[in-house]
């Protein structure tokens, strides 16, 4: 958990000092360049200005061509007057100081935003604050309050969100400052059901003691301090005073498809958590509503209902796991720490990307290395240590989550399957993390810096070269944790596995280790992977049993369905695939050339969002985040067409006629991708459908409980598709 969340943390960092670097405003760069245009020249002309020397005088003396000498130490004063006299005054560097801002912004703001989240949480949530001694049912926060002294946590506050009306619970707050809140729910939960109530708060209380809500809101709030600073440097860019607009656009583009990939690796960190924390809130003795078993059955039977009432889809973007996993996870706590292909491909995407965007900046960190004494000039520079710091943590991740899929899965006949997964994961995301890469405009030639990799020499092709690496380094982690796992303790395990991931990590780059100790550091990777493999014993069992079955359900009622069908229906896909054709186009263009004009990179960045938000309507749990989601995708489409609209009146297509012929097709184009969309949630979701489809005035409502007027409960109850 702590090492994912290093890995989140270095990669932002490297992020920030890759924008600060090319962020050089245009008077900047018209001074430097001026300065160097003229430095040649007012340096001859004052070395034509200095007496003779003797040397000089015999060289004049047997050659017809005076090469002057350099100038003398002691003239140094005198050319740097006549340099100031006659050539403009050069640009003071300030990379230091830009890089310095960068990560003051980064770091500052995460800090600021982590510790002002749960006062915006209360804030903007509307929660009432129960107490033991008074307020309204006390209860209640009692009962909490005493669950967490069953824990061993400290909880700071109890909340009650009375504009939430199913039984859940969630833990916010900061470091000391801890809090859980109740949706109202939850009060008819604890009357009804004392033993449900129980786990799921123990479910909050194990984000607690697992730290993970520290690291959650820690690495949240430095997400979204990286985002404001990826606007400033994207509007800087598009505002005309940027020295170099094109390459800081398109390097915008490639970072802000960085915070992505961080975005879903942080969703992936969640989803594990969860599953850690159901294994806390059915752990422990005997409690007054149940022992552990008990509580397993509980928290089954709520999982079941939650998912009737949210319909959960399990995307790998969503911040928790799907239902079947969730159960199986409950019934084997150990696949609760077991990495899927996805995280090992999101590692190793974020991991080389990161890399890749950081050598790019050799050149300037050399500039800056030499000004300040550390480092000595040269032509083109490459600094593969660099990628330590990212590839480290990534080694770790690799390496524990590994250890905990051998540990889950045994010596069975699935677990070469698992492991094939994991290696085929990490191959597509180094893949990904070399392709998802900016054209350079300075500094080393990307070519050496994947030359520089471990297996690349070997092979000679890139793609055989990141296949090696992907497989060879699973297979040696794997080895190392079927060996490490029979002779070290179920404690220690994981460090030792994590530390050997760190070392196989540290051999994809030979270059970036100290002179010299790359071969000592190879064979030791080749060797205990091969002391362990002589090693390893074969595990009887560890298979885990299949998922428990879900019990019969209720249908949910389905309201989305597409409003066409027939010859039509294939109309409409036809014209939502030729625009999601046009929009990844346009999104590949983006990333090797985005547009100089600012209109024209907001009607393609329009229409990329338009794309990428449908298919999210597409995939939407339930009927209220599909509209939700087709209201955005609309949103994005007009800003595009008003954008386009904004560029063509400049240009020499008449302004009414563009208008009316753009206005036509985006509406045209906002229907079908509607449609299209509906016709695909409808298929994911057919299983649930009964029909006849009921209308949204159709769907029953339940009183809320009982209060007066102002209090929890007193008001009207959301349906089934408005949970969150």
């Amino acid at each position: 958990m702590f090492v994912r969340a290093l890995l989140f943390c270095v990669a932002l960092m490297a992020a920030a000092v890759t924008i600060a670097y090319p962020a050089v405003t245009s008077q900047e760069r018209d001074a430097g360049e001026a300065y160097t245009r003229c430095w040649p020249g007012a340096y001859r002309e004052f070395q034509l200005t200095l007496p003779i020397s003797s040397v000089e005088r015999e060289i004049l003396l047997q050659a017809p061509v005076w090469p002057p000498q350099p100038v003398a130490k002691e003239d140094g004063p005198a050319l740097k007057r006549y340099l100031a006299e006659h050539c403009p005054k050069p640009p003071a560097r300030r990379d230091e100081t830009r890089v310095g801002l960068a990560l003051g912004i980064l770091g500052v703001g995460g800090i600021v935003l982590y510790w002002l989240s749960p006062y915006w949480q209360v804030l903007h949530r509307r929660l009432l604050r129960l107490r033991p001694d008074s307020g309204y049912r006390p209860d209640l926060a009692d009962a909490v309050f005493r669950l967490a002294d069953d824990a061993g946590v400290a909880v700071h506050g109890v909340w009650l969100n009375a504009d939430d009306y199913t039984s859940n619970a969630v833990a916010f707050g900061h470091w000391r400052r801890r809090h859980v809140e109740l949706a109202s729910g939850m009060v008819r939960r604890f009357d009804e059901d004392p033993g449900t109530f129980e786990v799921v708060v123990r479910h909050e209380l194990g984000h607690v003691r697992h730290r993970d809500l520290d690291v959650t809101h820690g690495v949240t709030a430095l997400w979204k301090a990286f985002l404001v600073l990826l606007a400033v440097a994207f509007c800087f860019a598009v505002s005309g005073h940027a020295g170099d607009p094109t390459y800081l656009l398109r390097l915008s583009f490639h970072l802000a498809l960085l915070a992505g990939l961080l975005y879903a690796a942080r969703n992936a960190f969640l989803q594990s958590r969860e599953l850690h924390a159901d294994a806390f809130a059915v752990g422990g003795g005997a409690g007054p509503t149940g022992q552990g078993e008990e509580r397993r059955h509980s928290l089954d039977a709520f999982f079941v209902g939650l998912a009737a009432g949210r319909d959960g889809s399990g995307l790998p973007l969503g911040t928790h796991p799907a239902l079947p996993r969730r159960r199986a996870a409950l019934r084997h706590p150990t696949l609760a720490g077991e990495l899927s292909a996805w995280e090992a491909a999101l590692t190793g995407c974020v991991a080389l990307l990161a890399v890749n965007l950081l050598l790019d900046d050799s050149y300037d960190i050399m500039g800056t290395g030499w000004r300040l004494g550390f480092l000595d000039m040269d032509l083109r520079p490459l600094y593969p240590w660099l990628a330590l710091p990212l590839l480290l943590p990534a080694g770790a991740v690799l390496g524990a989550g590994i250890r905990h899929t051998v540990t889950a899965w045994g010596g069975g006949r699935n677990l070469p399957g698992r492991l094939a997964l994991l290696a085929l994961g990490l191959y597509a995301g180094l893949c990904a993390g070399c392709a998802l890469h900016p054209s350079q405009m300075h500094g080393a030639d990307r070519s050496a810096q994947l030359r520089s990799m471990w297996w690349s020499p070997l092979t000679g092709a890139l793609g055989l070269g990141l296949a090696l690496t992907a497989a060879l380094s699973v297979l040696a982690l794997a080895v190392f944790a079927l060996a490490c796992d029979a002779v070290c303790g179920p404690r220690a395990a994981p460090r030792w596995a994590g530390a050997y991931g760190v070392l196989v990590t540290a051999t994809w780059f030979p270059a970036a280790l100290p002179g010299g100790s790359a071969p000592y550091v190879r064979g030791v990777v080749i060797g205990i992977a091969l002391l362990c493999g002589a090693f390893v014993r074969r595990r009887p069992g560890g298979t885990p049993a299949a998922p428990v079955p879900l019990p019969p359900q209720e249908p949910v009622t389905r309201t989305e369905a597409p409003s066409v069908t027939g010859p039509r229906l294939l109309l409409v896909h036809a014209v939502t695939a030729t625009v999601t054709v046009g929009a990844v186009l346009v999104a590949a263009r983006l990333l090797v050339r985005p547009p100089d004009a600012p209109l024209a990179l907001v009607a393609a960045s329009g229409l990329v969002g338009h794309t990428g938000v449908l298919a999210g309507a597409a995939a939407a749990p339930h009927d209220a985040e599909f509209r939700r989601r087709v209201r955005y995708a609309v949103v994005c489409l007009g800003l595009s067409t008003g954008a386009a609209f904004l560029e063509a009146l400049g240009g020499a297509v008449p302004g009414i006629g563009a208008g009316l012929l753009l206005g036509t097709a985006a509406a045209g184009v906002a229907a079908a991708g509607r449609v299209s969309a509906s016709a695909v949630y409808a298929f994911r979701h057919r299983r649930a459908t009964a029909p006849p489809a009921a209308v949204p005035s159709e769907v029953a409502t339940r009183p809320g409980p009982a209060g007066p007027r102002g209090e929890p409960g007193n008001r009207p109850r959301r349906t089934t598709g408005q949970h969150r």
